[in-house]
């Protein structure tokens, strides 16, 4: 019995920030964060900070030419924006829910409690946009997510309320860019073991990732890494199914059929990334190694991986396609450039990243996708996707399209 993925659904909560907005804006709130800190009120000391801060974000920050827009639920609206005589003014939000700070006079951090009832507000419409109109439960629902957590979660809050007493609900939480693998492979479990009885019989298991990175934005330490991580993430949401291959002949969807999975953890390599609670925000750390690790380490992952279906990496690689997570505008550069990879076959992988930014375990299901839909991309394609996180963790799936 082979099981696929299909049927990917992602959703829009707000219409995405241009980069270069997010970056000026960003810049200005350290600034003014530093300067209400340090007790600075007069506009020429002003007119240094901001300076010598956007000199900073000219160094660290990511361009618009590396990212184009970013779905950010937690950042001002552009209609709320207005900028005069060197100042920018933002109103408040409309909801009381959407305001990190105090206010943004203050700028005073709300605390991480108060956050992940805000990431549940945006959560809850999340789903009811995935799942507003639905008639059919899945048999499991697993919601994977590295920005937020609740008991009872969101995902259990709606099955809940729709009456799915018979779907039942897992999380996969903490897990960060690499997300979506340990999921899918709960989806290839939960599948395979009711076709030995050890459930009930079961053909559809739904992943829900719902990240919303922006509610962890925090501007009080201008340092390098919160310049990366400010101007590198997004929040994505999206759903998709894992399904048996005779559910996804039977309703003629297009799929991909899961052939191999792999991972296993780098060496000396665990605290090149972390992601830990703070007091206001969760706080990430990425060493300059990261991407160093990964480009010494995948080739022979790869080749390991792709033996599990009969591959021979060198002989064939030219016939695959790479589903990459982009951890950052360098890592796809990396991986492709240690596989000796064509442009085109790391291009979708790009491409996303480009549209989106960074958003964390939903960024490879949006790669996939994009490969699922893609016309050039033929049936029969075996796609290899791969993502990395803290640990620092690598893994990978081959999947076939069929």
């Amino acid at each position: 019995m082979s099981f696929c993925l299909t049927n990917f659904v992602p959703v829009r909560m707000i219409e995405p920030v241009p980069q270069a907005l997010t970056l000026e804006l960003s810049a200005y709130g350290f600034a003014k964060s530093y300067c209400r800190s340090h007790g600075i009120t007069d506009a020429e000391s002003f007119g240094t900070i901001i300076h010598e801060t956007r000199q900073k974000f000219e160094k660290f920050a990511l361009s618009p030419s590396v990212i184009k827009r970013r779905q950010l639920v937690f950042f001002p609206r552009l209609s709320d924006i207005s900028f005069s005589n060197g100042e920018f003014t933002v109103a408040e939000p409309e909801h009381e829910y959407m305001q990190l700070f105090d206010n943004y006079e203050n700028l005073q951090a709300k605390d991480i409690k108060t956050r992940h009832s805000s990431y549940a507000k945006v959560a809850d419409g999340c789903l009811k946009e995935m799942y507003g109109d639905a008639e059919e439960a899945p048999d499991d629902l697993i919601h994977v997510t590295c920005s937020g957590y609740l008991a009872p979660s969101p995902v259990e809050r709606m099955v809940a309320g729709k009456e799915w007493f018979n779907t039942t609900v897992t999380h996969s939480y903490h897990m960060g860019c690499y997300g979506a693998f340990p999921a899918i492979k709960m989806a290839h479990g939960f599948l395979s073991s009711s076709q030995f009885a050890m459930t009930k019989p079961k053909d559809r298991v739904d992943i829900v990732h719902t990240e919303v990175l922006s509610v962890h934005r925090g501007i009080e330490e201008l340092k390098a890494e919160n310049i990366i991580t400010m101007t590198l993430f997004a929040d994505g949401f999206i759903k998709y199914s894992m399904v048996t291959e005779d559910y996804l002949r039977e309703r003629g969807l297009r799929g991909l059929r899961i052939l191999a999975f792999n991972e296993h953890l780098l060496p000396n390599s665990a605290d090149d990334m972390t992601w830990v609670p703070g007091s206001t925000r969760f706080h990430m750390t990425l060493s300059v190694m990261v991407p160093v690790v990964i480009k010494q380490s995948v080739r022979p992952f790869v080749e390991q991986l792709l033996q599990r279906v009969g591959v021979d990496f060198e002989h064939d690689k030219h016939r695959l396609i790479f589903a990459i997570h982009p951890g950052g505008p360098k890592i796809v550069e990396h991986i492709q450039e240690a596989l000796g990879l064509e442009p085109d076959q790391v291009a979708i992988s790009n491409s996303v990243f480009t549209e989106n930014g960074n958003m964390s375990s939903a960024t490879v299901p949006h790669i996939l996708k994009e490969i699922l839909e893609e016309p050039s991309i033929p049936a029969g394609v075996r796609i290899v996707s791969l993502a990395f996180g803290p640990g620092l963790t690598i893994t990978g799936l081959v999947a076939e399209k069929i």
